[in-house]
């Protein structure tokens, strides 16, 4: 069992919140199955009952008071993040309880940001993507990693939109005008939108063009409606660590010596391992609640408290990178989720 994570509240000494922003999102479902004209996969034995349109109400509206950045329309700009470690630590006791297996942690393409965590200094971490990333970083886990970490002084920032993806971010020099001003010393690439493993690539040679040293983490997705209780489903997901999408990521990582965190496998065995219906972790049929977004906090401070152990993106043969990117294109691109957004209030 020492490699079990256990769903057991974290106690921190509450830290002065750092300024931050965060968005809600409403999904549009383009899938073909799992909607309410198509009741399958979750929905068929789905205990709760969802708005035809928006969200379920919030049962712990973020509790630190923010305000956007400016940015394009439909792009969000914010700090986070927007949660107390109090109020943190009681969505955590109060959710469902559930269990994982930690991921691998990945400090060898991480080797600045772990000597800023671990020495001192401040850490730049810019977090890119979706709706789901946004609710990745509204869970709040930075200020986790801040209690952890206390030596070192950690200013994110979130720029996403709805059904966001690197086939965005790559267009319009959004790269120069949104993220290099802010130097970064991490990206976080993540979500359910990316379209094809290309854009992801440019993104990266965009970013190391300007910032040479910056680190990547390249991440796969959790959430929308592939059925965690199905791992066959799981793995045909476009965004799912489990199948096609996450060994092209995976080898990506590789080709371009990026961090690599697969977020689906811990994710879905939480779920599973709580014994309670997945929608009770979701807002609307695709995005996370309060209880959900604690799911992947967990995952991320698991990955980022890793003792050193072998990386999973080390574990892929270069030479596969070429077909499992052709795997992916031969099973489609990934489903882009139309969401919006609105500030997180008090």
């Amino acid at each position: 069992m020492n490699n079990i994570v256990r769903a057991v509240p974290l106690l921190f000494v509450l830290l002065p919140a750092l300024s931050s922003a965060a968005q809600d999102a409403a999904a549009a479902e383009p899938n073909a199955v799992n909607t309410a004209e198509r009741p399958e996969g979750m929905l068929a034995d789905s205990p709760v009952t969802f708005p035809k349109t928006g969200a379920l109400p919030a049962q712990y509206p973020p509790d630190v008071k923010v305000e956007a950045e400016p940015a394009e329309q439909d792009y969000y700009l914010f700090r986070t993040p927007c949660r107390s470690l109090a109020q943190i630590a009681a969505i955590q006791k109060d959710m469902p309880p559930g269990q994982f297996t930690p991921p691998p942690g990945d400090w060898t393409r991480l080797t600045r940001t772990r000597r800023l965590l671990t020495q001192g200094g401040e850490l730049r971490l810019l977090a890119l993507g979706d709706s789901i990333v946004n609710d990745t970083m509204r869970s709040g886990w930075v200020a986790q990693l801040q209690a952890a970490y206390p030596q070192a002084r950690i200013a994110a920032t979130v720029y996403v939109r709805g059904g966001g993806g690197c086939q965005h971010y790559r267009e319009e020099d959004r790269v120069a005008k949104y993220i290099v001003p802010r130097k970064p010393d991490l990206v976080y690439i993540g979500g359910i939108s990316q379209k094809d493993i290309a854009s992801i690539r440019e993104v990266i040679r965009q970013l190391r063009g300007a910032l040479p040293e910056v680190e990547i983490l390249l991440a796969t997705g959790t959430f929308g409606t592939a059925d965690p209780r199905d791992a066959a489903a799981l793995a045909r997901a476009p965004h799912s660590g489990t199948g096609p999408y996450g060994r092209a990521l995976q080898a990506l990582a590789v080709e371009q010596r990026c961090a690599y965190l697969d977020m689906t496998s811990p994710w879905a065995e939480y779920i599973r391992s709580s014994q309670v219906h997945p929608h009770r972790f979701y807002r609307d049929v695709v995005h996370a609640n309060e209880f959900g977004e604690q799911i992947l906090a967990k995952i991320m401070l698991a990955f980022w408290t890793a003792q050193d152990r072998p990386s999973q993106a080390e574990m892929v043969p270069l030479e596969r990178i070429w077909q499992v990117e052709e795997d992916v294109a031969a099973d489609g691109a990934p489903a882009l989720f139309t969401a919006s957004f609105a500030a997180c209030k008090k």
